[in-house]
């Protein structure tokens, strides 16, 4: 079985143009997403400029962006690093999850928007589970999520999901069991696309609410959901060979 394609975050909206300092932010973004630059490691400005072919003023002020978003650390005399989430950062990153998703369900449903992206989004979904792959099960649950906040058309709720969702990738790659999935969840997948297609808001908000906590649960002690079907990363959801590699050899804050 061939290798699943690298992942990336999916793309929000068009941008006409972009700056210097949002492209470099964006490649890093995803490089982190898709687990080529992995949690806990330092980031070398001069190799990194190289490597991206940008100054170092620019790197660093992506760098600093990527601070202010939670999504890497820096401390005076060490550096920036990816950073490494703990057991702490569970519960808030799946209550900012809930929020934007549960805002994004309202705005889809009072407004009527289209949700073909939503029902798109599920079989990609069901696809994804049957060939029974984490990291492209992974990958495809968190497109599902986005898809709804897509469907709401709101620039701002989409910046967040962006990352919430690198956030929530971080969790999963700062687990000390190992990347995993849970893909015995797509019935509940369902249960919400109907329900937001059904138009029943508060039916929809509840589902949102318990994916959310059944998440966090999950990943403060798998032992309270015993009967879940989890899948974990192997050979074919290691990271393929690319740019990145030359910058894997500080692994260390």
């Amino acid at each position: 079985m061939p290798s699943p394609p690298t992942s990336e975050l999916p793309v929000l909206r068009k941008v006409i143009r972009s700056s210097t300092i949002d492209l470099i932010a964006d490649q890093l973004r995803n490089a982190i997403y898709s687990g080529l630059l992995a949690p806990g490691q330092s980031i070398n400005e001069v190799r990194t400029a190289e490597l991206l072919v940008v100054s170092r003023p620019s790197l660093r002020e992506a760098l600093q962006r990527l601070v202010s978003e939670g999504v890497m650390t820096h401390a005076p005399g060490r550096g920036v690093w990816v950073k490494r989430m703990s057991t702490d950062d569970i519960d808030d990153v799946y209550a900012v999850r809930e929020a934007i998703e549960a805002q994004a369900v309202k705005i889809v449903i009072r407004s009527g928007k289209p949700i073909a992206r939503i029902r798109q989004a599920l079989a990609r979904l069901e696809e994804a589970i049957a060939g029974n792959t984490a990291r492209t099960i992974g990958d495809a649950d968190l497109d599902f999520h986005h898809s709804i906040v897509a469907c709401s058309g709101s620039v701002r709720l989409s910046d967040l999901m962006k990352v919430s969702m690198v956030h929530t990738r971080l969790l999963s790659l700062s687990d000390p069991r190992g990347y995993e999935v849970r893909c015995d969840l797509i019935e509940t997948h369902r249960e919400l696309a109907e329900a937001i297609a059904d138009a029943d808001e508060q039916l929809s908000l509840a589902i949102v609410g318990r994916v959310m906590s059944c998440a966090a649960s999950r990943l403060h002690n798998p032992l309270t959901e015993p009967e879940a079907v989890i899948v974990r990363a192997g050979d074919l959801d290691e990271p393929v060979d690319d740019q990145w590699s030359q910058l894997r050899d500080t692994m260390k804050p």
